[in-house]
């Protein structure tokens, strides 16, 4: 269980991952609910108190796109 930005409690076991990213420092997953939403997910490894997991809907994703 995970606990968004915005305060939504989320189980990520259950979504689908649509973007796996990692390096030494840190990783940087998108998944995407049954929904429709997405919730980004940063993890740090070297300090775990600055993860954050960002949810967006389908128009957050979209305005992204386009930045």
């Amino acid at each position: 269980m995970i606990t968004t930005t915005c305060g939504r409690q989320l189980d990520l076991s259950t979504t689908e991952l649509v973007i796996e990213r990692s390096n030494s420092l840190f990783s940087y997953n998108i998944h995407k609910l049954k929904s429709g939403e997405y919730v980004i997910a940063e993890k740090f490894y070297a300090n775990p108190f600055n993860n954050r997991y960002i949810l967006l809907n389908d128009d957050q994703i979209e305005m992204l796109k386009h930045l």
